[in-house]
Protein backbone atom coordinates (compact mmCIF):
# COMPACT_ATOMS: atom_id res chain seq x y z
CA UNK A 1 0.00 0.00 0.00
CA UNK A 2 3.16 2.04 1.02
CA UNK A 3 4.58 1.56 -2.56
CA UNK A 4 1.40 3.06 -4.39
CA UNK A 5 1.15 6.17 -2.53
CA UNK A 6 5.02 6.68 -3.47
CA UNK A 7 4.08 5.98 -7.24
CA UNK A 8 1.31 8.16 -7.02
CA UNK A 9 2.91 10.79 -5.34
CA UNK A 10 5.90 10.79 -7.84
CA UNK A 11 3.43 10.84 -10.29
CA UNK A 12 1.55 13.68 -9.79
CA UNK A 13 5.06 15.50 -9.15
CA UNK A 14 6.23 14.57 -12.66
CA UNK A 15 2.74 15.57 -13.62
CA UNK A 16 3.03 18.99 -12.20
CA UNK A 17 6.93 19.58 -13.25
CA UNK A 18 6.11 18.97 -16.88
CA UNK A 19 4.65 21.95 -17.67
CA UNK A 20 6.28 23.95 -15.17
CA UNK A 21 9.36 23.17 -17.34
CA UNK A 22 8.11 24.60 -20.39
CA UNK A 23 6.62 27.57 -18.31
CA UNK A 24 9.95 28.34 -17.13
CA UNK A 25 12.06 27.35 -20.71
CA UNK A 26 9.71 30.24 -22.62
CA UNK A 27 10.12 32.99 -19.82
CA UNK A 28 13.87 32.16 -20.18
CA UNK A 29 13.37 32.70 -23.86
CA UNK A 30 11.29 35.98 -23.60
CA UNK A 31 13.85 36.75 -21.13
CA UNK A 32 17.05 36.25 -22.46
CA UNK A 33 16.76 35.68 -25.94
CA UNK A 34 18.15 38.09 -28.82
CA UNK A 35 15.75 40.18 -30.37
CA UNK A 36 14.65 40.02 -34.11
CA UNK A 37 11.76 42.06 -35.72
CA UNK A 38 10.34 39.68 -39.12
CA UNK A 39 8.39 41.82 -41.42
CA UNK A 40 5.17 40.12 -41.82
CA UNK A 41 1.87 39.58 -43.00
CA UNK A 42 -1.65 37.92 -41.76
CA UNK A 43 -4.55 36.16 -42.31
CA UNK A 44 -7.38 35.14 -39.93
CA UNK A 45 -8.26 31.86 -39.56
CA UNK A 46 -10.26 29.87 -36.83
CA UNK A 47 -9.17 27.23 -34.50
CA UNK A 48 -12.15 25.34 -32.89
CA UNK A 49 -10.26 24.03 -29.89
CA UNK A 50 -8.24 27.18 -29.58
CA UNK A 51 -10.46 29.85 -30.71
CA UNK A 52 -9.49 33.09 -32.73
CA UNK A 53 -5.94 33.66 -34.03
CA UNK A 54 -4.16 35.30 -36.30
CA UNK A 55 -1.53 33.60 -38.69
CA UNK A 56 1.00 35.01 -39.06
CA UNK A 57 3.61 35.06 -42.32
CA UNK A 58 7.10 35.23 -42.82
CA UNK A 59 9.19 35.31 -45.71
CA UNK A 60 10.38 31.83 -45.32
CA UNK A 61 12.54 31.01 -48.57
CA UNK A 62 16.61 30.08 -47.32
CA UNK A 63 18.93 28.89 -49.06
CA UNK A 64 19.96 25.75 -47.86
CA UNK A 65 22.79 22.96 -47.16
CA UNK A 66 23.01 20.52 -49.83
CA UNK A 67 22.76 17.84 -47.43
CA UNK A 68 18.96 18.59 -46.38
CA UNK A 69 15.94 17.13 -47.74
CA UNK A 70 12.04 17.31 -47.02
CA UNK A 71 11.09 16.43 -43.72
CA UNK A 72 14.53 17.29 -42.47
CA UNK A 73 15.24 19.24 -39.30
CA UNK A 74 17.36 22.31 -39.50
CA UNK A 75 19.43 24.69 -37.83
CA UNK A 76 18.16 27.98 -39.70
CA UNK A 77 20.17 31.51 -39.18
CA UNK A 78 18.92 34.78 -39.03
CA UNK A 79 20.74 37.80 -40.31
CA UNK A 80 19.76 41.38 -39.52
CA UNK A 81 19.82 43.78 -42.40
CA UNK A 82 20.44 48.03 -42.20
CA UNK A 83 16.91 48.68 -41.16
CA UNK A 84 17.31 46.64 -37.95
CA UNK A 85 14.71 44.22 -39.62
CA UNK A 86 16.17 40.25 -39.41
CA UNK A 87 15.58 37.30 -42.12
CA UNK A 88 16.27 33.69 -42.24
CA UNK A 89 19.28 33.17 -43.88
CA UNK A 90 20.52 30.05 -44.13
CA UNK A 91 19.59 26.27 -43.36
CA UNK A 92 22.34 24.54 -41.81
CA UNK A 93 22.36 20.17 -40.90
CA UNK A 94 25.00 21.16 -38.28
CA UNK A 95 24.12 23.21 -35.36
CA UNK A 96 25.86 26.50 -35.82
CA UNK A 97 28.69 28.07 -34.02
CA UNK A 98 26.64 31.29 -32.81
CA UNK A 99 23.53 32.14 -30.96
CA UNK A 100 20.93 33.50 -33.80
CA UNK A 101 19.70 30.63 -35.03
CA UNK A 102 16.54 28.64 -34.41
CA UNK A 103 15.17 24.63 -35.19
CA UNK A 104 13.14 24.29 -38.18
CA UNK A 105 11.29 21.86 -40.53
CA UNK A 106 12.52 21.59 -44.28
CA UNK A 107 8.97 21.85 -46.05
CA UNK A 108 10.32 21.30 -49.57
CA UNK A 109 13.89 22.30 -51.25
CA UNK A 110 14.13 23.02 -55.00
CA UNK A 111 17.63 24.12 -56.42
CA UNK A 112 19.36 24.83 -53.27
CA UNK A 113 16.45 26.70 -51.69
CA UNK A 114 14.35 25.28 -48.92
CA UNK A 115 10.48 27.03 -47.50
CA UNK A 116 10.91 26.19 -43.41
CA UNK A 117 8.10 25.73 -41.14
CA UNK A 118 8.79 27.35 -37.68
CA UNK A 119 7.04 26.78 -35.01
CA UNK A 120 5.76 28.82 -32.14
CA UNK A 121 6.00 31.95 -34.43
CA UNK A 122 2.96 31.05 -36.57
CA UNK A 123 -0.16 31.95 -34.18
CA UNK A 124 -0.81 34.64 -32.69
CA UNK A 125 -3.92 34.12 -30.23
CA UNK A 126 -6.59 36.95 -29.68
CA UNK A 127 -9.62 38.01 -28.40
CA UNK A 128 -12.35 36.79 -30.85
CA UNK A 129 -14.04 40.68 -30.46
CA UNK A 130 -10.34 42.24 -31.49
CA UNK A 131 -9.29 39.40 -34.30
CA UNK A 132 -11.43 40.63 -37.22
CA UNK A 133 -9.80 43.98 -36.83
CA UNK A 134 -6.42 42.61 -36.17
CA UNK A 135 -6.60 40.98 -39.47
CA UNK A 136 -7.58 44.14 -41.37
CA UNK A 137 -4.79 45.97 -39.63
CA UNK A 138 -2.59 43.42 -40.57
CA UNK A 139 -3.31 43.22 -43.91
CA UNK A 140 -3.37 46.92 -44.23
CA UNK A 141 -0.01 47.20 -42.91
CA UNK A 142 1.61 44.76 -45.00
CA UNK A 143 0.21 46.12 -48.30
CA UNK A 144 2.22 49.08 -47.79
CA UNK A 145 5.58 46.74 -46.96
CA UNK A 146 7.06 49.86 -45.12
CA UNK A 147 8.36 47.66 -42.49
CA UNK A 148 5.87 49.50 -39.81
CA UNK A 149 4.35 46.39 -38.61
CA UNK A 150 6.46 43.46 -37.39
CA UNK A 151 6.83 40.86 -35.23
CA UNK A 152 9.40 40.77 -32.64
CA UNK A 153 10.98 37.60 -31.50
CA UNK A 154 13.32 36.25 -29.02
CA UNK A 155 15.90 33.41 -30.11
CA UNK A 156 17.96 31.49 -27.33
CA UNK A 157 19.57 28.01 -28.23
CA UNK A 158 17.72 27.13 -30.90
CA UNK A 159 14.24 27.91 -29.70
CA UNK A 160 11.94 31.08 -30.73
CA UNK A 161 8.92 32.30 -28.95
CA UNK A 162 6.97 35.01 -30.38
CA UNK A 163 7.37 38.18 -28.48
CA UNK A 164 4.57 40.35 -29.59
CA UNK A 165 3.27 42.33 -33.14
CA UNK A 166 4.55 45.84 -33.16
CA UNK A 167 2.89 48.65 -35.77
CA UNK A 168 4.67 51.54 -35.07
CA UNK A 169 6.81 50.35 -32.67
CA UNK A 170 3.51 50.13 -30.42
CA UNK A 171 2.21 46.65 -29.38
CA UNK A 172 -0.24 45.26 -31.07
CA UNK A 173 -3.13 44.95 -28.80
CA UNK A 174 -2.33 48.51 -27.90
CA UNK A 175 -2.72 49.87 -31.30
CA UNK A 176 -6.09 47.80 -31.67
CA UNK A 177 -7.24 49.79 -28.92
CA UNK A 178 -6.35 53.26 -29.90
CA UNK A 179 -7.79 52.42 -33.58
CA UNK A 180 -11.16 54.68 -34.04
CA UNK A 181 -11.45 51.63 -36.87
Amino acid sequence: MKSKKIIFLVFGLVILAVPLFIIFKSEDILENGHRHKLRLQGMDPFDPFRGKYLRLRYDNDVTADTELKEGDNAYVTLEQDSLGFSRFAFAHKNKPDHDDYLMAEILWINDGTATIKVDNLSKYFINEDKAKAGEEVLQDWALIGSGAIYAAIRVLDGEARLEDIYVNDTPFLEYLAQDPN
